[in-house]
């Protein structure tokens, strides 16, 4: 009995000491999961470069339109992966361009909660290339979410830039932006993907 009381004593010492030597040590600076997926974007779109993520743009838009039926509504995320892996069979780094196509794809269905229906409908009857004006209007509300990721604080390095985008759309996510009707300064509430994809597009410097 004395012996098994003795034992007992000794794992929670144990158990106690360890808990104290866990709480003593310094945290680890790890980066959060949502943070490495904003840094494997980010470098994607760079490393595809300007010329890249314009030809990928194209070859999904079309395919969004052709296949997924993009004009009658939002298209399926479904269809737009199939569509992103498809153009990018030929790729010479194909983990990248399907990284920087799930990009894309992601920006495609959050054009209409960036783009209100009366700007939509402005842009068709008054542009002869209604993607050119769409791509110019959505990186208008792309540069007033960056001038945000400025105001919030450095991102100096790579790994910072990653880590301000994610805690930005992280906070957006959680608290309601609304818009008045055909107010450009203005970005609407948007989830946390949508938000660090048009981040990552902008920052990464894709067309």
């Amino acid at each position: 009995m004395r012996t098994s009381l003795f034992r007992s004593t000794l794992s929670i010492s144990a158990a106690l000491a360890a808990l104290i030597a866990l709480a003593a040590a310094p945290a680890r600076a790890e980066p959060l999961p949502h943070a490495a997926y904003v840094a494997r974007a980010l470098a994607a779109v760079r490393g595809l470069g300007p010329a890249g993520c314009e030809a990928l743009d194209r070859a999904i838009y079309a395919a969004a339109r052709s296949q997924c039926r993009a004009d009658a509504g939002t298209p399926a995320a479904t269809c737009l992966i199939a569509a992103g892996r498809a153009a990018c069979t030929a790729a010479a780094d194909r983990a990248r361009c399907e990284a920087a196509a799930d990009v894309i794809a992601t920006n495609l269905r959050g054009q209409t909660a960036l783009i209100d229906d009366a700007t939509r409908m402005r842009l068709v009857r008054g542009s002869a290339d209604y993607r050119a004006a769409l791509t110019a209007e959505l990186r208008r509300r792309y540069a007033v979410l960056a001038a945000e990721l400025v105001l919030s604080g450095p991102g100096a390095t790579p790994g910072a830039e990653a880590r301000a985008i994610d805690e930005l759309c992280l906070r957006r996510d959680r608290a309601v932006h609304a818009c008045e009707a055909g107010d450009k300064a203005c970005v609407p509430s948007l989830p946390w993907s949508r938000c660090v994809a048009a981040l990552v597009w902008f920052v990464g410097g894709g067309p």
